[in-house]
């Protein structure tokens, strides 16, 4: 109940953002006969489907996609403009080739941790990983040559505050001639599959034009201080509670050449009204809420038997205090530091299904040549 209050307060509180817009919306007569449904209903669980089959309904408009590419068209212009002067990519991956499954991230002084982040996705099948990176002051160009000029890494400089979004959306222009799948993640997401590669479970997703995968949230393990090795040996425990908001958060992996726009950090919006899928084919609409932004990021509960996200939110306490002084390359908010710990107070529980994918990175880790 408390998730499904949730939802339909997340939904109701995007319906009431459109304002006058709406009514230009209200044009439209299957979004009218929507609507009507949505103030019909009483019971919580049918308002909240049909509050979000209404904004389902609102985001296939002819109108409300214009206005969206018009707005990201125009944020996109700004972040453009910004890279002027200072714009730096280098890519020596192979043009020629086309991959299977791809990875977007954007790092901020991620020096210490790029390493075991490439390798990781390395050993889960990533062809290849497109990095943007947000005015690192640290050594992270020394740290990922190897990875350059071997041509697994296409690097681009991507200056700016609130750049984020920008960043997916220009991986997604770059990759729809050039990979099946991308992900787009965040540095400290681990995205993998306990049945094994990537590219080799996507197979049977290829009819849909995303897959969106849950969370599991990891806390700081008892480190105060930041401990030596991998952070997949360092931190163990997860937050227990499937049905918690956090653990039913998503992000998604998407075929470039099917997305509409990418307007949340967390979803996509794709073309000729299709619908990403969780893994379990059930489509990420009436069964999930809305959040600010437009994008479609919770599903009803956790699942985590196909895909599944390590999210190594903290690491440890002095890490956290790192990061919440770094800022977010989406611009929101520094995190603080008391409000990012809440949720660690819950039940915890040990869990190591990434265990394989640490003895493969810990093998290579050290290896002269990658």
């Amino acid at each position: 109940m408390e998730q499904l209050s949730l939802f339909l307060h997340n939904n109701e509180r995007y319906l009431g953002r459109l304002g006058i817009l709406r009514k230009a919306l209200l044009c439209s007569p299957r979004v009218r006969s929507l609507y009507a449904a949505y103030e019909a209903a009483t019971d919580p669980d049918l308002k909240n489907r049909a509050c979000a089959a209404l904004l389902n309904a609102i985001q296939e408009t002819l109108l409300w996609r214009v206005i969206l590419r018009l707005r990201c068209g125009i944020e996109d212009l700004r972040v453009m403009l910004r890279q002027i002067g200072k714009r730096k990519t280098i890519d020596r991956s192979d043009h020629s080739r086309f991959d299977t499954y791809s990875v977007a991230v954007i790092v901020k002084n991620e020096a210490r941790y790029i390493r075991e982040f490439i390798l990781f996705y390395q050993a889960t099948g990533a062809d290849r990983i497109y990095l943007y990176d947000n005015d690192s002051t640290d050594s992270l160009p020394e740290e990922i040559e190897p990875f350059l000029q071997s041509g697994l890494v296409v690097y681009r400089r991507w200056t700016g505050k609130k750049v984020q979004l920008a960043a997916y959306r220009d991986a997604v222009r770059r990759t729809r001639r050039r990979t099946k799948w991308l992900a787009l993640i965040d540095a400290d997401e681990f995205l993998f599959s306990p049945r094994g590669s990537m590219p080799d479970l996507l197979k049977a997703y290829e009819a849909y034009p995303g897959v969106c995968v849950n969370w599991l949230f990891y806390g700081p393990n008892g480190h105060e201080k930041r401990p030596e090795g991998l952070i997949m040996d360092n931190y163990t425990t997860r937050v227990e509670d499937a049905l918690c908001p956090m653990n039913c958060h998503v992000k998604s992996i998407v075929q470039p050449k099917k997305v509409f726009c990418v307007n949340h950090v967390h979803y996509a919006l794709y073309r000729g009204g299709q619908y990403a899928v969780n893994e379990c084919g059930e489509n990420m609409d009436n069964t999930c809420a809305f959040i600010g932004g437009g994008g479609r990021a919770f599903t009803a509960v956790n699942h985590k038997s196909v895909f599944r996200i390590n999210h190594y939110s903290t690491k440890s306490l002095e890490d956290l205090a790192e990061k919440c002084r770094r800022g977010y390359p989406d611009g929101t908010p520094n995190a603080v530091f008391e409000q990012q710990l809440r949720p660690f107070a819950d039940p915890m529980t040990e869990d190591y299904a990434i265990k394989p994918y640490a003895d493969l990175v810990r093998a290579r880790y050290a290896a002269p040549e990658i």
